[in-house]
């Protein structure tokens, strides 16, 4: 495995070539006339790089990031965070929506041969059983979602108390008619959310309608819509709305605008993810905050550990959240 760190764009200033040059040079030589070729080598040798190192290698070692096709933004800035990591330690990155089954799973391990990936990142809900398979043939961590059935590592949250915590906000906010628009169950993270909601409600007697507890199939945005309208439609509606994903998030707010509730005065609403939407909605959207890049980072430093056959020194990780107060629960 190459595991040399280099400076593209540094390396392109002093050569007087183009970055995209430099990275031809390291990659595929083979595009690149001789006299460019050696112009980049001689620029890098003389700043101090080992060529052999670099050059006698034929190809970077692959990662493989297996997670959920769908809208959710949520995960571009995770997978960026494996990215600059992966950059980092020298490998490439390929990017993988197989949702992953018994039917599927002897097809998968080998693809993972043929292209001779080192490791696998999954942000899915995977079974313990088809976990322990790929872990086999490739070192596995996991991100975000994981299965904590197994001892594979994981980099993650913790989705209960985040939840809790917002709903406590609520509830301290003076709201006690409170919703909750989730996302799919077969997720980890919507039943440790909906564990979180259910909690703080009871540690505060409060009771709502069972409706009022909504479950989404996909993260996206007109299927919250749909759900919520119902509930807001309703001469007994909600006075606050805590959401699992800022997409769901969004579709509550506007629905609310559209049916001329006032927020937060008439319906406070909280989302989860902290992404840049919360921003562009208008009241801006209060919502979990979760260190996004940091969650893919780590998890592909752990990776590469493993890959290097090292003991990890933690194997299970859970990064801190907080509450990102805005505009949807709080009078500007």
């Amino acid at each position: 495995m190459r595991n040399t760190r280099y400076k593209t764009h540094e390396i392109a200033k002093q050569a007087g070539v183009s970055p995209a040059s430099v990275s031809r040079a390291i990659n595929h030589p083979e595009l690149l006339s001789e006299e460019s070729l050696e112009k980049i080598k001689a620029t890098m040798q003389a700043m101090g790089y080992d060529l052999n190192e670099i050059f006698h290698n034929e190809s970077k070692d692959i990662i493989l990031i297996n997670f959920p096709h769908g809208t959710n933004p949520f995960y571009e800035e995770v997978i960026a965070g494996i990215i600059s990591s992966a950059e980092c330690n020298g490998y490439y990155t390929l990017l993988n929506y197989t949702k992953l089954d018994e039917n599927n799973i002897e097809d998968f391990i080998r693809m993972l041969r043929v292209a001779k990936v080192k490791g696998i990142i999954t942000l899915s809900q995977i079974s313990s059983e088809i976990l322990y398979m790929i872990n086999a043939v490739v070192p596995v961590v996991q991100c975000c979602e994981f299965n904590d059935r197994t001892t594979l590592p994981y980099v993650s949250i913790d989705d209960y108390m985040a939840a809790k915590n917002a709903v406590k906000y609520l509830i301290a906010s003076g709201r006690k008619k409170i919703a909750f628009l989730n996302g799919p169950k077969r997720y980890k993270y919507s039943r440790e959310r909906l564990r979180g909601f259910l909690d703080a409600l009871a540690e505060e007697e409060i009771t709502i309608p069972e409706e009022w507890i909504m479950h989404v199939p996909h993260i996206e945005y007109q299927m919250a819509d749909t759900l919520i309208s119902r509930v807001l439609a309703d001469d007994n509606k909600p006075d606050a709305v805590f959401a699992s994903s800022d997409v769901l998030a969004a579709a509550v707010v506007n629905r609310a605008v559209y049916s001329e509730l006032r927020v937060p005065d008439d319906l406070m609403v909280i989302g989860f993810d902290n992404i840049s939407l919360c921003q562009i909605v208008r009241p801006s959207l209060t919502s979990v905050h979760q260190p996004k890049h940091k969650l893919g980072f780590t998890a592909c430093e752990m990776l590469n550990e493993k890959i290097k056959g090292k003991t990890l020194k933690v194997n299970e990780v859970l990064l801190s959240t907080e509450l990102v107060i805005r505009g949807s629960t709080e009078h500007q």
